[in-house]
Order: C-alpha cells, then sequence, then structure tokens
C-alpha cells in the first residue's frame, strides 16, 4: 500500500487528521470495521507492506502526529549537490546535440548551459523567496529541467552558432524563471543575474550578443522593453511539415503568420474571436505556444478578466492543431457531472491519444474539490477512483493496440495496459488554467494544492 503526499490532509477542528487516523488504525489494529458484515464487523488486512511519502512540513503541508510516525522507519531525502545536478543535465544535452548533429561549437557548450541554468536556479531560490502576496515564487528542479527540454526544442538548421545558443539559453531563462514575477524590480534582478553568468560563465559580452534587441541606439541592452524582443517560437512554421523552434528576426513576419492564423480560426469556429493582435498579445500567445509544445505541458495564467488569457490559449492551440475542451456550468452542475467530464477528457487524450487542451477557468469552481482532482492530475496523470472497473476494461481495450505497436505493454497485462494509459494521458493533456490575482482564492489554493505551481509553467498577464 503506497500513500504519497502524506502529510497533505487538512486539520480539523481539533487538530486531529481524519484520512491519517484511518491508515493508523491500520497500523494498529491490523485492519478495519466493516458494518456491513454483521457476523464479522472488524476486517483484517493481511500481507501488506504500508509505504508513504511527503514533502516537508509548510504551505498545504502539515505535521503529521507522532501516533503514526511510531510505526514507520523515517528515510530523509538530502537535495541533489551541484555535480550531481551537473551530471544528470549535461548527459540529456550530451545526448541531444549529439544525436541531432549540432556543431561542435554547439556541443562544447553542454557544460555552460548547464552551470548557468543552475546559477539561475540557485539565485532564484535565495533571492526571489515567497511573500503572501508573491505565494507563487516556488522553484523546484522542476524549473531547471524545464530549460534543459526548452534548449532540447531547437534544431541545427535553425539554431547553429554560439552566440544564437546563448540566446536561446537566455529565451528559455526567462521564459521559467522570469514570466511568473510580478514586479519589474525582481525581473531586474533575474536580469542582472543572467548579464554577470553570460560574461562570467559563457566568456561574451552581453550586449554584443544581444546587440540586435538595442531599440534606442546607445549600445547597450539593459532595458526590461528591449528583452521582451527576444523571441523563440514555432508558430512561424507550424504550417510546414517541419516546424522549428526559431529565433524571431522580423516581428511583422510573426505578426502576419498568427494574424493569418487567427483568421482561419474564425472561419472554422462557430465562435469567432475578434482579436488585436499587438505586441502583448503575440508575446503571450507564443509563450503559451511554446508550453503546448512541451509533453505534458500545462499553465496556470494569472491575471484579471479581459486580458486576453482564453482567447490566445484557443488560438495557441488551434495553430497546434489541438483539440480544446472546456467545461460548461449550469445551474445543477456537480461532482457527478464533473467526474463525468474529466472521464471524456482521459479517454480522449489518453485512450484515443489525440493532443488535448483543458482549458478551466477559476469562475468554474463550483466545489473545490475540483481543484483537488486538478492537482492530483497534474502530479500523476490520474485522478484516483475515476474510473469503475467496467471502464478501465474499455480504455484498456482502446489503448491495447497502441500499446503493443509501442512495446509498452509485452504481455497484455492490465497494470501494463493502464500504466500506458496513464502515461499518454500525462503526454497528450495540456491543462491551462485561468486564475485571477485578485483577492485571496489564488495564495489559498497554492498553498493547499502544490502541483498549481510545482508542475505548471506560470505565466503573469501584466503589461
Amino acid at each position: 500500500l503506497f500513500v504519497d503526499d502524506l502529510n497533505m490532509p487538512s486539520k480539523e477542528k481539533y487538530g486531529a487528521q481524519p484520512p491519517i487516523e484511518i491508515l493508523r488504525q491500520l497500523l494498529d489494529q491490523g485492519g478495519w470495521y466493516d458494518l456491513k458484515d454483521k457476523d464479522r464487523p472488524f476486517c483484517h488486512i493481511l500481507d501488506y507492506n504500508f509505504i508513504s511519502a511527503m514533502g516537508p512540513p509548510g504551505g498545504g503541508r502539515t505535521f503529521i502526529t507522532p501516533r503514526i510516525t511510531r510505526h514507520l522507519n523515517l528515510v530523509s531525502f538530502t537535495n541533489f549537490d551541484d555535480d550531481t545536478l551537473k551530471r544528470i543535465f549535461n548527459n540529456i544535452l550530451h545526448w541531444y546535440f549529439g544525436n541531432n548533429n549540432f556543431p561542435a561549437d554547439i556541443v562544447k557548450l553542454e557544460n555552460k548551459l548547464v552551470t548557468g541554468t543552475l546559477e539561475i536556479y540557485q539565485k532564484a531560490m535565495e533571492e526571489l523567496r515567497p511573500t503572501p502576496m508573491k505565494s507563487h515564487y516556488l522553484f523546484n528542479l522542476r524549473d531547471f529541467s524545464k530549460v534543459i527540454l526548452g534548449i532540447c526544442m531547437s534544431d541545427k538548421d535553425r539554431v547553429n552558432e554560439v552566440d544564437q545558443m546563448i540566446r536561446l539559453w537566455m529565451h528559455e531563462v526567462w521564459r521559467v524563471f522570469a514570466d511568473r514575477l510580478v514586479s519589474d524590480e525582481d525581473k531586474l534582478v533575474l536580469f542582472d543575474h543572467i548579464k554577470e553568468i553570460v560574461r562570467k560563465t559563457f566568456g561574451v559580452k552581453f550586449d554584443t550578443v544581444f546587440a540586435r534587441l538595442d531599440n534606442n541606439g546607445d549600445g547597450k541592452v539593459d532595458r526590461l522593453d528591449e528583452i521582451r524582443g527576444l523571441m523563440f517560437t514555432d508558430l512561424m512554421s507550424a504550417a510546414q511539415v517541419k516546424n522549428y523552434y526559431e529565433e524571431v528576426t522580423d516581428f511583422s513576419k510573426l505578426q502576419e503568420s498568427v494574424e493569418s492564423s487567427l483568421g482561419n480560426y474564425n472561419m472554422l469556429s462557430d465562435k469567432p474571436m475578434d482579436l488585436v493582435l499587438f505586441s502583448f498579445a503575440v508575446e503571450h500567445l507564443l509563450i503559451i505556444g511554446r508550453i503546448l509544445k512541451q509533453p505534458g505541458g500545462n499553465a496556470l495564467l494569472i491575471g484579471v478578466g479581459g486580458s486576453g488569457r482564453q482567447s490566445l490559449t484557443r488560438l495557441a492551440a488551434h495553430i497546434k492543431e489541438y483539440h480544446v475542451k472546456q467545461i460548461e456550468i449550469t445551474k445543477n452542475y456537480g461532482k457527478t457531472e464533473w467526474r463525468d467530464d474529466l472521464k471524456l477528457l482521459l479517454k480522449n487524450a489518453g485512450g484515443k491519444g489525440n493532443p488535448t487542451v483543458f482549458l478551466f477557468t477559476d469562475s468554474q469552481i463550483k466545489e473545490e474539490s475540483f481543484v483537488e482532482d486538478i492537482n492530483t492530475l497534474l502530479n500523476s496523470g490520474e485522478v484516483p477512483n475515476l474510473f469503475a472497473p467496467d471502464e478501465k476494461a474499455e480504455i484498456m481495450e482502446m489503448v491495447r493496440a497502441s500499446a503493443r505497436s509501442e512495446g509498452k505493454a509485452p504481455d497484455g497485462t492490465p497494470s501494463q495496459l493502464f500504466g500506458y494509459f496513464v502515461e499518454r494521458v500525462k503526454k497528450m493533456l495540456h491543462i491551462v488554467m485561468c486564475f485571477s490575482p485578485i483577492g485571496e482564492a489564488l495564495r489559498t489554493r497554492i498553498r493547499m494544492f502544490p502541483s498549481l505551481v510545482n508542475c505548471c509553467t506560470i505565466d503573469w498577464f501584466s503589461a
């Protein structure tokens, strides 16, 4: 029996955590009471091993009672040291550059790319700490890996010079770390660290490498509005056979491309969007498109109503040719309808293998259990006890042929087939949440449901 996030249950009025107390009864008494069985009311559980996992107390996680820890052997995992992180991500870049025949000059950069990312990651955790107003300033190894994954979206035909790779590295760092920052002061702190790392780690002059972004002719790139001109995207080649993740050097060409895509969307959709794609909208469109390009890329878009979060998500999904699903809230919409919608969503993404975007807004949260299910889905790719046994059997038949062709279920056992289904959900389903920063609701949900930050790329919609 494996229980993850053991310290997630909130405490009730008297300080107890009922789910943990139920587990403790199993460890104390060896089973549970079953009131339906009048002859043998106590059900003994035999031949089991209990294993659990939890994060350090803090945020939505609490301290667990000594009444349960006395039954357990505690094992603590320390953070990876710098050498271990460098070895992990160096091997990933070495494999990617080697398999895709990048030039030797680019291959030589792999150690510098990883070292620079590690320094940014450490500086972000040290200096950009969460506060009540910035509760989403939480960084973990997933953010580190997102930068490396972003670099691995490049192509040797488009990124074949050292300066281009350095610009790509900064773009990925900016997308992962800076897009969540709420103030220009915080962005400038990160910007200063990036400039220092480019000089110290890469051994080049920042203003020379990024000279194209200088828009006031002073020979320096030192303002945030200049950095906003640094864009990489594959939306310009969306209509081609191969989508190149490339640097945007001609903004007018990019704008023409996305406006053409918007016109195409309006012709095909029964709900056309009357959008003006000015530079702010195009910038966020590229950010969302970058997230959707990554396998299992999920987004948390934070901004006030009317800022274009949903419209830009629909347009980005249309350009990628992904299906967009959104629940329809009615007066009688409740937990049953929500679970039915989730079943259809997971069957479409994991069963049929269709790339799907699930668009979810805070105005659709009729019950907080909806967010709890989203939190679990982000973390593990499934919602516990969602499917009945007959529905699981149907899912296994849906994925059997694909699993066999990919060699993922050699024996065709139920556990292998369902594991393949969950794996495909993680890959094909993109959850995009649109939340408002106004009030206490966002801070409370981030504290109670850590996966909203840990498993998502955050984009803060500010001018």
